[in-house]
């Protein structure tokens, strides 16, 4: 399909909260969508892209995780494509490192819950259940918070925001 270009940081759509999906209607572009986005996720190898991050404006998004292969074979992905999700609980806390394709070069310690339940709908339409911890729990929470109209550097400390501000001003140029 098609590489998109991503939306940087700075543009409106990605402080939006997006529409829901409605399925049915928009089921017949979905394959060609889906896959544009699983294109552009891989091509900056990204662990998941939301629709906005591709200025599209509807509650959905799709999430690379790698699987271990042997050594010399392709890398494989688990992937999810979660339409219209909702995190129905939260469990305990972590902080990691995050980075996002919508700001290329920021990396902040942030902090998340360490164990997500999500329901959604998958690219079928069928409602859908997942329970994840570790990197799958983060691009979740990830994912989703950029559904919400939210950027990862809104959970960072607020002692970090004024070393993040500079370096976003920075980066910002290399964006252009």
């Amino acid at each position: 399909m098609a590489i998109r270009k991503i939306v940087k940081y700075g543009a409106p759509i990605l402080k939006q909260k997006l529409k829901p999906v409605d399925f049915k209607t928009l089921e017949p572009l979905l394959p060609a969508l889906l896959k544009d986005m699983e294109d552009t996720c891989m091509s900056v190898s990204g662990a998941g892209l939301a629709a906005n991050q591709i200025g599209f404006e509807h509650r959905m998004a799709v999430i690379l995780m790698p699987e271990k292969t042997e050594e010399g074979q392709p890398k494989k992905f688990r992937r999810f494509v979660i339409i219209n999700p909702k995190i129905i609980s939260r469990e305990g806390s972590v902080i990691e490192e995050e980075g996002c394709l919508s700001l290329p070069g920021l990396f902040v310690d942030i902090e998340r819950a360490a164990v997500v339940v999500v329901q959604y709908l998958n690219e079928k339409g069928v409602p859908m259940q997942a329970k994840a911890r570790g990197l799958l729990a983060k691009a979740f929470q990830h994912e989703i918070d950029h559904l919400d109209g939210k950027i990862f550097i809104e959970h960072a400390d607020p002692k970090l925001k004024p070393a993040i501000k500079k370096e976003l001003k920075i980066l910002s140029k290399e964006w252009r």
